[in-house]
């Protein structure tokens, strides 16, 4: 990831576990990407939907066009982060 990009990967960490249960202290930088956000961060469809829509607002950028997709394919905190800077970069 390039320099200009933490601090949007900050601001998605955060959006992350402010919606999850979990506290992100119990975690260090090095697990924090390896965490599953439905097991690990209690996340649920709901939940899951609440962020992409929060995220869809902040940044003008289509997340949720295919839900079963990100549900299936994205369980990391990495690896929802990626597809999300994807796609704002993509509008950017």
């Amino acid at each position: 990831m390039n320099k200009g990009s933490v601090p949007l990967e900050k601001e998605l960490l955060d959006k992350i576990f402010e919606i999850s249960e979990e506290a992100r202290s119990d975690y260090t930088e090095e697990t924090i990407k390896d965490l599953s956000l439905f097991e690990d961060l209690k996340y649920d469809s709901v939940s899951l939907v609440d962020l992409l829509i929060s995220l869809e607002e902040k940044y003008d950028v289509e997340l949720t066009e295919n839900m079963s997709d990100l549900i299936d394919n994205l369980d990391s905190i990495g690896q929802f982060m990626d597809y999300i800077l994807e796609k704002i970069r993509d509008v950017q």
